[in-house]
């Protein structure tokens, strides 16, 4: 749905997801909420004119508040009647807001995962997204098809450093690579890749040699039938300045790793951007003619079916909805 530092406390947006408007708001204290767009009173859209007080979300119509759970608390006429907001479950992790989406309305039934490099430390990632036509499963789908790595990007694809393993809503690769990097040369190094159903991948680089380390973000969150909106996001953090003061060396290093953050951003909007009118133009081939050089493809399709209700199961033809597909049984997708 987007990013934690989009919404400041009190503020208040609205965000398209899986073929419907959420309301998403932080109180005053910082809790993030998501609703289903209208007011249960006479239908008025609390993205319009809506409002945080305190703790409450107030209808822009008739003023009637709501509490944290979506229950009315207050009116100005008097005791509120028995009705409440159409909550949707949301969550921040690394920086990231995350909305659950399934097929039935089913609670989330797993969790994001603690990610190897906890990156929030140092800064908030620094981002930029793009809307196109397209389907979550196609963008994800790209990071398990090696053969496109060296005609469309110029990276050498050197092999796996370790075997691919799922885990439950969760997929993890570990690939060697070469690419030519700007002033340094051709340089080889280990990508290590955590697909989260659906809705993301992140890939950690480690380039010791530079004192960097960061992670590299692309988020897939649908918005209507087959139109996704793809974020691009990085964070990083640095070794630099270990030698300064305390007191100086937090501040130091946060600025150092937004500013590597930032030109790593635009390197990584460079590259994926090859793969956008691909993804914008292409159709879902059910069967495709597979060559030894395509990679994983097939596994990870076998793998991303379990997101799918069974009657659709195995096919990218399902619309998603916001923070979580509407063709799974269950993800978690990336919202803005």
């Amino acid at each position: 749905m987007g990013f934690s530092t989009e919404w400041l406390p009190g503020a208040v947006q609205t965000r398209t997801f899986m073929g419907e408007d959420l309301v998403i708001y932080r109180t005053r204290s910082g809790k993030l909420r998501a609703s289903r767009p209208y007011c249960p009173h006479l239908g008025a859209h609390l993205g319009a004119g809506g409002t945080v007080d305190g703790e409450q979300l107030v209808c822009p119509f008739h003023k009637f508040s709501f509490d944290v759970d979506g229950k009315c608390v207050r009116t100005p006429f008097g005791p509120p009647p028995k009705a409440s907001l159409s909550l949707v479950e949301i969550t921040e992790a690394y920086g990231i807001v995350w909305a659950w989406h399934h097929h039935n309305g089913d609670a989330p039934s797993w969790q994001l995962q603690d990610l190897d490099l906890d990156l929030t430390g140092d800064h908030a990632p620094v981002f930029r997204g793009t809307d196109m036509a397209g389907h979550p499963q196609d963008v994800c789908e790209n990071f398990f098809d090696y053969g496109h790595l060296q005609p469309l990007h110029g990276v050498e694809f050197l092999g796996e450093a370790s075997p691919s393993r799922e885990d439950g809503p969760f997929y993890h690769l570990e690939s060697k690579i070469n690419r030519r990097l700007p002033l340094l040369g051709d340089r080889q190094h280990l990508i290590s890749g955590n697909v989260i159903g659906l809705g993301g991948i992140s890939v950690i680089m480690d380039l010791a040699q530079l004192g960097v380390r960061s992670v590299n973000w692309v988020l897939a969150t649908p918005i209507t039938p087959w139109r996704v909106r793809v974020y691009l996001a990085v964070s990083s953090r640095v070794t630099w300045g270990r030698h300064l003061p305390a007191f100086l060396r937090s501040q130091a290093s946060s600025g150092a790793a937004r500013a590597v953050s930032s030109g790593m951003l635009v390197a990584l909007e460079q590259d994926v951007r090859r793969d956008f009118p691909i993804w914008h133009h292409k159709k879902y081939v059910e069967r495709p003619k597979l060559s030894r050089k395509d990679g994983l493809i097939g596994a990870y399709r076998k793998w991303a079916s379990k997101f799918y209700p069974p009657t659709s199961r195995g096919t990218a033809g399902t619309p998603l909805v916001a923070h979580r597909p509407s063709l799974p049984n269950g993800d978690l997708e990336r919202c803005k």
